[in-house]
């Protein structure tokens, strides 16, 4: 037992907002062992000692800040978990202050988890004050933090651990990051290795089991699991890194390989469907995909290929149409007359193609061009299209009189880059390779004005949509405005470190938005020129951009595409589907799909809102909670403002107000047969409603406080309302009377839900504690203690034998019904969890978190599987839909919004006809022999680069046909 002079290797001190991380980076130092030879002495891996923390090490004492005073003095070192809480907190910066006093020469390390440091904006600022100003000791005018650089968003767990113990023990961090980096990979190797070799082991003992028994075979095969099993974490991790078509690979394998550890692999294959949000089958071509463009009507597709054809495909199904095969050459530009009548193709080689669109028959061969086209736009009134070409010259052309051939504007010795009509039809605009953009006359062919400003390339001019203003896009890494009616140059834009390819307009022309090879897209205002936010997240070039045809959204195009909010330049979602590098991104005329065409032979249709399937707005109120009727037809939400709106699902129409509850309405809940509604305000009272008529049936009144829940028995015979007077009252459905009062929490209690079978009741309390009752009555069955903050929300499994909870303090716990066993935690990390609720199958959870994201878990061992994000405010509650296909969300940012997470409830097979039809082309749907090099865990179980990953048989390369895999 060790005594009261013990000496900690370091204090951690942390807002009690952070205590998830607290547990985290004490739980992490403590296992971590240095590896054998970084300390020249010791003969093996070393620890690095014991850690204080104030809820593990804390004994009974009436005196706790004398208890912190004496641990801090016992403390060789501090580490301060920084975050905007802990910045703000009194109790962290007595204690920063305190080891300064007491250890002079004591080193202190801040571990960032969330914030920024000496941020502009205090509500920003990670570093506690203590950090920026002398202490009463004569310690200088600076805080030693060692190191200042150390942020775990960064780092990662492995390199902050590593960081954080070389700089307790003044090591050397490279040489220790190399040494762990060694020593996890041959941990790695040593397993898998065992794993393989157990695996032949037992294989080969397997062929004498005659003699052996079946034995042999039985352990054979649970080798061959625990590492097929890894199968699964390697989705994970691909996941993680945006390659969805490698992370379903392994996770399809690792099914043909271990149908036990099916759990694994559906979870993952399943969070990966609902990232990629794509429902469509890829487009493919034989080679790189150059040009792709929706009709006027949005109905077809046309894509242009490096194999020399053009494909028309059906937008809503996917399924091609026709195969236009007059090319000679790689297919570079395509685009439709604005009636959808004619559709005309270009070539590497400068030849040009008309086609009619009724038939998709070829009218005519248009000569002239020899060189690439890189561009072909037609007049608004359809008659007349115009060409540039590599080959230096950009040419008008009339539809009907081929004949006549091609009015040539100009024709240098210089590539031209692009040329197109203005919205009237009176103009052209073309970009040359001369530094130059030109301004034409439409009717006449004449020169109105030289552009000519920039010192290189320009590869891309434009109009804005009213006609008024120009912006030009050149190598020389700027972009600039023009006036279009005289040509006077207006503001540069400089911002860009590279390369700017294109510009775009946004549709009412105020604002513009540049790609460049500085791997960035800039938005900047037209009017100023003034840069307005970067788009930031692509690792390569970006190629293009655009906004959606409404003006809401960003699409960039670069190694992968993403959609962007326009407004406040956030990700909204990544593209991330292709295998290669994305060479064209566009929105369809109503703005509702998004076409990617890529080097990796496919184009892709994209649904715009991802798996957003609507949005219910409710102004500027918060929505408390939302939830579907059983039938999913009706949606019902409660509104800060004291109202309870319901809503058609099908048309997003606001059916329904009720407006007669005095103060905010904190609960709703639909009856089992959907004909009415009980709600729960802060006015003390409930009320149960015939939605339909707006009538009030019954008045739950006998509350003495506010009131925070209502929910009813699955049956409908029951209610149960949660309100700040303690207690927790069951009501009779039908008449409104109180039947049972439960007492025995000691402050508000903010949750109550019924079991499945309506004989219980679990109670969410502020005094941190989950009751388990009997419905009829009496003292509290069971309490669940054990969480650090107010618990929010409970919930009982489908099959009764679990209960979550989710508390303030930045988890969600899955305990034993029967045992009050604590089974999983879910560490939502940053802000509380506001509700949580099992999905029908029972084989998920989900949270929603007042960090402004929804989390999906795995009810059996609690990983997270997806998170979704993008809402602008605290999200206040998340449920399922009766069939668990979708989540209601309700959020602070005054929408409610229906989520498609049907992946989660589809079942395998299902999974697996997505992933193969619509997810992996058929050129993705086995490994790469880089791929298996580069991966021991592929080496040793899935060696073959002929294997089909959708139905594990060999490929036959000459036939097509496959083989089964032995």
């Amino acid at each position: 037992m060790e005594t009261d002079d013990r000496i900690y290797r370091a204090f951690i001190s942390y807002s009690q907002q952070d205590s998830i991380w607290g547990q985290r980076l004490h739980r992490w130092l403590e296992s971590y062992r240095l590896p054998a030879g970084v300390i020249a002495e010791a003969e093996g891996p070393v620890s690095l000692g014991r850690f204080f923390r104030d809820e593990d090490e804390m004994p009974a004492a009436a005196d706790i800040a004398s208890v912190v005073e004496k641990s801090i003095s016992q403390s060789e070192s501090l580490i301060v978990i920084c975050s905007p809480r802990s910045a703000s907190s009194e109790w962290v910066n007595a204690e920063i202050e305190s080891f300064r006093k007491l250890r002079p020469d004591g080193k202190i390390f801040a571990f960032i988890i969330d914030g920024t440091p000496n941020a502009d904006d205090p509500s920003e600022e990670c570093f506690p004050a203590r950090f920026k100003r002398r202490s009463s000791g004569a310690l200088g005018d600076s805080l030693p933090i060692e190191p200042l650089g150390l942020d775990i968003r960064k780092d990662g767990k492995a390199r902050a651990t590593a960081r954080l113990a070389a700089g307790l023990l003044d090591l050397d961090f490279d040489a220790l990051w190399q040494r762990d980096r060694r020593r996890a990979a041959q941990r790695q190797r040593w397993l898998i290795g065992g794993m393989a070799g157990l695996t032949a082991v037992f294989a080969c003992l397997a062929t004498i089991a005659v003699v052996l028994g079946l034995q042999a075979q039985a352990n054979a095969r649970e080798a061959r699991d625990n590492l097929a099993a890894f199968f699964a974490e390697r989705a994970w991790e691909k996941l993680a890194d945006q390659d969805t078509l490698g992370a379903a690979r392994y996770a399809l394998s690792g099914m043909h390989l271990s149908p036990k550890n099916s759990r694994l692999y559906h979870s993952a294959l399943s969070a990966i469907l609902l990232d990629t949000g794509e429902p469509f089958p890829p487009l493919t071509h034989d080679g790189a995909i150059y040009a792709a463009a929706f009709s006027p009507d949005g109905r077809q597709i046309i894509t242009g290929s490096n194999d020399a054809t053009a494909k028309i495909w059906a937008r809503e199904s996917g399924q091609l149409i026709k195969t236009l095969d007059a090319h000679t050459a790689r297919v570079t530009s395509a685009s439709f007359s604005p009636d959808g009548s004619h559709l005309i193709t270009g070539d590497l080689e400068g030849g040009l193609h008309l086609w009619e669109t009724t038939n998709w028959q070829q009218i005519a061969r248009l000569n002239g061009h020899t060189d690439s086209i890189r561009s072909i736009s037609f007049a608004p009134s359809g008659l007349t299209f115009v060409t540039a070409s590599w080959d230096g010259s950009v040419r008008v052309w009339p539809l009907q009189d081929q004949a006549a051939g091609a009015r040539v504007l100009i024709d240098l010795s210089q590539e031209a880059w692009s040329a197109e009509f203005s919205a009237d039809g009176t103009r052209i605009l073309s970009a040359h390779s001369d530094a130059t953009a030109r301004l034409w006359d439409a009717t006449s062919g004449e020169l109105l004005e030289t552009l000519e400003q920039h010192e290189g390339d320009v590869f891309h001019a434009t109009f804005s949509p009213n006609g008024d203003t120009i912006a030009t896009a050149s190598v020389d890494a700027t972009a600039r405005l023009w006036d279009a009616q005289t040509g006077r140059p207006g503001p540069i834009l400089r911002a860009h470190s590279n390369t700017v390819f294109r510009s775009s307009f946004s549709p009412n022309g105020r604002n513009l938005v540049t790609a460049s090879g500085d791997n960035r897209a800039i938005v900047w205002d037209v009017a100023s020129g003034a840069k307005k936010f970067e788009l930031q997240g692509h690792n390569r070039q970006v190629s293009d951009a655009r906004f959606s045809p409404d003006g809401t959204l960003l699409l960039t195009v670069s190694d992968t595409a993403i959609l962007w909010d326009a407004e406040t330049g956030l990700q909204v979602r990544e593209l991330a589907a292709h295998a290669a590098r994305v060479r064209v991104g566009q929105f369809s005329p109503d703005g509702a799909t998004i076409l990617t065409a890529s080097q990796d032979h496919t184009a892709r249709i994209w649904k715009t809102r991802g798996n957003l399937i609507e949005k219910y707005s409710s102004g500027d109120k918060t929505v408390t909670f939302a939830e579907l009727s059983k039938d999913g037809t009706h949606l019902v939400t409660a509104g800060s403002d004291g109202a309870v709106e319901v809503w058609d699902v099908a048309s997003a129409e606001l059916i329904q107000t009720m407006n007669k509850h005095q103060a905010s309405v904190s609960g709703v809940a639909f009856s089992p047969d959907g004909n009415f509604v009980v709600t729960a305000s802060q006015d003390k009272t409930g009320r149960i409603w015939n939605w339909r008529d707006d009538v009030i049936v019954a008045t739950l009144a006998g509350h003495t406080g506010a009131l925070s829940s209502a929910s009813y028995s699955k049956d409908g015979r029951f209610i149960v309302t949660a309100s700040s007077d303690q207690t927790a009252t069951i009501w009779d459905a039908a008449t409104g009377q109180a039947v049972t009062t439960l007492h025995g929490h000691t402050d508000l209690v903010r949750g109550a839900e019924f079991s499945q079978d309506g004989t219980h009741i679990i109670t969410a309390g502020h005094d941190r504690v989950a009751q388990l009752w009997s419905v009829e009555g009496g003292p509290a069955l069971a309490a669940l203690e054990g969480h650090a903050r107010s618990i929010g929300a409970a919930a009982f499994s489908n099959d009764g034998m679990r209960i979550i909870t989710g508390s303030d303090d930045g988890t969600a716990r899955i305990w034993d019904t029967q045992t009050q066993k604590i089974l999983a935690t879910l560490s939502a990390s940053k802000g509380g969890v506001s509700m949580v609720q099992f999905s029908p199958t029972d084989r998920h959870v989900v949270t929603a978190n007042l960090d402004q994201t929804v989390n999906i878990w795995d009810a059996a061992d609690g990983r997270l599987l997806r998170t979704i994000a993008g809402f602008a405010s605290d999200v206040r509650s998340a449920t399922y839909s009766a069939d668990g296909r979708a989540l209601v969300i309700a959020s602070a940012d005054g929408t409610t919004r229906l989520w498609d997470v049907s992946s989660f409830a589809r079942s395998w097979d299902d999974l697996t006809d997505l992933a193969c039809r619509h997810l992996l082309a058929p050129s993705a749907r086995a490994f790469s022999q880089v791929e298996i090099d580069a991966d021991q865990l592929l080496r040793a179980e899935w060696p073959s680069p002929d294997i089909d990953v959708c139905t594990g048989t060999e490929i036959d390369i000459e036939d097509g046909h496959g083989s089964h895999h032995p």
